[in-house]
């Protein structure tokens, strides 16, 4: 595999300098952020800003599908939320989902101005799509609009340094985002690619030095660092590191593939729960996928399905406030834990329920419960 021309998937996933991931040391902080953020919301579900600021927190963390679910759920109601339709694109864009990510980024461009930020995500939108000359052309257009802007000047240069097309150019721009926002492992590591497809080895090793320092956990940067210190004929260095690279591209392999089994397990299960014969089935794939990944909330949510199908309310109960825990923003959850204690807990349960309602109002499942509990009171 080509690495340095694979920066470029890298860095539109990982590098929005409008939300850069947060370091590895910073992530308590991030979920205590992103606690106070989902209380917001279940306090306020129908204050929009509450919403962006919890998916941007979800952004800044890593956490792209949970970004997707709280602005989706936002769209659902209110389809022309301009800033929720560029936040969601931004949330698709890292999680690799390009076509919706352009749907997404164009509907903002419809329902609101023909802004920088727009444009920008619609052009990395057309860059993971492998539309290079549409992205180019939009990248333009948003820089004619805000010539500081960090995304524009990165993302630009970064196609023009991939290219291998005007060089010079792609520097002095990718230098421009480097001074705008100079702490951005992203940029330091475009810089490097760039200088070093210019043949300038020791301003590459300097860039590529400072990616690493500012985040030492992704592959790719290491990799062109090892090959800008073979050019510097410093061969220690550039063996030390080619072997951090291979290790963490070993790591993000693992990764990748745990995720997969994960997601086929659950898919498995969840294929098996209209066949009520094979519910025992179904339950040991569904917990298989949460061993494999243990924040995968879905999984405790369906586990606690097959159990209440089953009438086990304890084990259904501990799985869907498992679930709860992981993801204390989806209505469906809510509805599960509400049946789970309907018989055993009515007061906690029309709780539940009513929480269900004022995330997701007018769900007919919903209401029939809440009609159901406020006839026993």
């Amino acid at each position: 595999m080509n690495y340095r021309m694979n920066l470029a998937r890298v860095l539109i996933l990982f590098t929005l300098t409008c939300f850069p991931v947060v370091p590895q040391a910073q992530q308590q902080d991030a979920e205590l952020a992103i606690e106070a953020a989902q209380t917001a919301v279940l306090d306020h579900p129908d204050v929009e800003s509450n919403r962006l600021q919890l998916a941007s927190l979800y952004l800044k963390a890593g956490q792209n599908p949970g970004a997707i679910r709280t602005l989706q759920a936002w769209l659902n109601l209110h389809p022309d939320a301009t800033g929720a339709l560029r936040l969601v694109a931004v949330a698709y864009l890292r999680s690799e989902a390009y076509s919706s990510a352009k749907a997404a980024a164009e509907k903002a461009l419809r329902f609101g101005p023909r802004d920088s930020a727009s444009l920008e995500v619609l052009a990395m939108a057309q860059l993971g799509l492998q539309s290079a000359g549409d992205a180019e052309r939009l990248f333009q257009e948003a820089l004619r609009l805000n010539p500081n802007s960090p995304e524009g000047n990165l993302q630009l240069g970064l196609l023009y340094s991939k290219q291998r097309a005007n060089l010079p150019e792609a520097i002095r721009l990718l230098e421009k985002a480097h001074a705008l926002q100079p702490k951005l492992a992203g940029t330091c590591a475009a810089l490097g690619s760039a200088y070093l497809e210019a043949g300038n080895a020791r301003q590459a090793a300097a860039s590529l030095e400072l990616a690493v320092q500012l985040d030492p956990v992704g592959a790719a940067p290491y990799y062109l660092l090892a090959s800008a210190y073979k050019r510097l004929h410093d061969e220690q260095k550039a063996t030390s590191a080619l072997a951090a690279f291979q290790i963490r591209k070993k790591a993000e392999a693992e990764g990748r593939a745990q995720e997969m089994r994960s997601r086929a397990d659950y898919e498995a299960g969840v294929n098996l729960l209209s066949n009520t014969d094979q519910l025992d089935q179904a339950y040991l794939l569904l917990q298989k996928a949460a061993g494999e990944r243990p924040v995968f909330d879905a999984a405790y949510y369906r586990m606690a399905q097959v159990s209440y199908l089953k009438g086990d309310l304890t084990h259904a109960l501990g799985s869907i406030q498992k679930a709860l825990t992981l993801n204390p923003l989806e209505p469906e959850y809510y509805y599960v834990l509400a049946r789970c204690l309907q018989e055993a807990d009515p007061h906690r349960a029309f709780a539940a329920i009513e929480k269900a309602i004022a995330l997701r109002p007018g769900v007919p499942d919903f209401e029939d419960l809440l009609r159901e509990l406020k006839n026993r009171r």
